[in-house]
């Protein structure tokens, strides 16, 4: 259901449809599998909904425009499999680099957001803290350009919170994570969200308290996005 709902609004004009018409454009299916379709889309940022005074808007995201953009085909050469195999990967890479020097020169446009990318760092994968930030920031930052409060996301990690601080810097030097420009929120780069949605989000050791985490970040709906 999910992937007919991203398909349909793919193919219209402005990546937006009401409800209704998709409902239609999808063959009138249940309200209930399709409301959860919607919700779980919303979840992930691939969708937004867009509330008039006359009805609800279903429209496509910057995320989920990417997710259903059709990659470059090459034509099938007469080589063996193996070469085949490394030109389609090569030709993967280079449309995926190519949208995110586009994105990512879009977003540079936006002052209010900075980022570390000119900063050396030695690559290694992220340690528990870390982890748990990058997950905290894709589960519950909605939509994902806003991302959340530092308050709220050193709230939601809990433990030391100096480790946390560390931790954040750290992220911020690797260009993992952009930071607002006073300082109080922080969201993924563009970067590290698009690697989470085509291969795999971070993962805690230990699993986020959902409860506790979303009474946090009712406490700090008082704070202004960027």
């Amino acid at each position: 259901m999910q992937r007919r709902v991203c398909e349909v609004l793919y193919d219209v004009e402005g990546y937006e449809l009401p409800l209704r018409e998709l409902r239609r454009r999808l063959g009138q299916p249940d309200r209930s599998n399709l409301r959860r379709g919607i919700r779980g889309l919303l979840q992930r940022g691939l969708v937004e909904e867009l509330i008039s005074e006359e009805e609800r808007h279903v429209k496509l995201t910057r995320w989920g425009v990417l997710g259903q953009r059709p990659l470059p085909k090459l034509p099938p050469p007469r080589v063996s499999i193996r070469t085949r195999m490394r030109e389609e990967l090569r030709a993967m890479r280079e449309a995926r680099e190519e949208e995110r020097r586009r994105a990512e020169a879009e977003m540079a446009k936006d002052p209010r957001w900075l980022g570390y990318k000119h900063r050396f760092v030695r690559r290694r994968s992220p340690g528990p803290t870390q982890t748990r930030i990058l997950n905290v920031l894709w589960e519950y930052a909605d939509p994902l350009d806003e991302g959340l409060p530092l308050t709220a996301v050193k709230a939601i990690v809990g433990g030391n919170r100096s480790n946390t601080r560390r931790a954040i810097k750290a992220l911020l030097l690797r260009g993992q994570l952009d930071e607002s420009e006073d300082g109080g929120r922080i969201r993924l780069s563009y970067s590290c969200a698009r690697d989470f949605y085509l291969w795999f989000p971070p993962i805690p050791d230990v699993d986020i308290d959902d409860e506790r985490a979303r009474e946090v970040l009712k406490a700090h709906q008082g704070e202004d996005p960027v």
